[in-house]
């Protein structure tokens, strides 16, 4: 058995003597609560007396609060005031204006004359009509179609040189234009006899070699006036050579001369 080991006995007393200390001890803080307290009543005996003191605080019951007095509303500052401003009165309707009657008699007024324009005056058509040059077209079935050519203005009339490879003259138009101005340079006017009849015509066919040579020069289509197809063919005849064709062995040509007196 252990040294230490206590009885049964020993283990209730032990417990019991720490009970009494703590009840002692209680008692003891209690004691000095109240002492401190009767001390404090000793030494200050106006402590919950009902006369003011410095540093107390006194209160008065009281059986209900007085509410402030109410404001009478200023007339002013409503945003609705109980009279009504009354609204401005229309402008007066004008008389409406009754439809004449049957009866009344029309007074009538005066009127202002009227002032007659004179129609612009109007050109005075030329004493010589401007020659219209001829379109040559080829026909192909029931259409006509416009070939390439290039119109000289004439003192007595017009030169229209047509070429009749259509592929040629929509490719190589410079060359025809080279063409009319050769054949216009050696046309003379006063070649033609002044007898000669408004709107005749001749028309001439040509070849032009691949050097610019001329070849087969004849007339297709005489005018009736000898004078102006000779003056056509020399026209032709004067020149020695065309430019060189740009493509082609050969290249046709189509000169016709419209007169038109001067």
């Amino acid at each position: 058995m252990s040294a230490y080991a206590t009885s049964p006995d020993e283990q209730n007393d032990r417990f019991g003597s720490g009970i009494a200390g703590a009840i002692l001890l209680h008692a003891l803080v209690v004691a000095a609560i109240i002492g401190w307290a009767a001390f404090n009543h000793f030494h200050n005996p106006t402590w919950g007396e009902s006369a003011p003191q410095v540093g107390s605080i006194q209160a008065s019951m009281v059986s209900a609060i007085p509410l402030p007095t109410k404001a009478p509303p200023v007339k002013d500052n409503v945003l609705t005031p109980d009279e009504v401003s009354k609204a401005a009165a229309p402008p007066p309707k004008e008389a409406a204006v009754a439809p004449p009657k049957d009866t009344d008699v029309l007074i009538k007024g005066k009127t202002p004359p009227v002032t007659k324009v004179a129609p612009a005056p109007t050109e005075a058509p030329p004493k010589h009509p401007q020659p219209v040059p001829v379109t040559p077209k080829a026909n192909t079935g029931e259409q006509a179609t416009q070939l390439p050519h290039s119109v000289t203005q004439l003192k007595n009339g017009t030169s229209t040189v047509t070429v009749q490879d259509r592929a040629f003259g929509n490719r190589y138009a410079y060359y025809l234009q080279l063409v009319a101005r050769a054949v216009s340079q050696n046309y003379y006017p006063q070649e033609v006899d002044a007898q000669t009849s408004e709107g005749k015509s001749v028309k001439l066919l040509f070849d032009i070699q691949r050097d610019g040579t001329v070849l087969n020069l004849r007339i297709e289509t005489r005018s009736g006036s000898s004078s102006l197809d000779t003056a056509a063919l020399r026209s032709i005849q004067r020149i020695d050579n065309f430019a060189p064709l740009p493509a082609g062995d050969h290249l046709t040509i189509e000169d016709t001369f419209d007169y038109h007196k001067p």
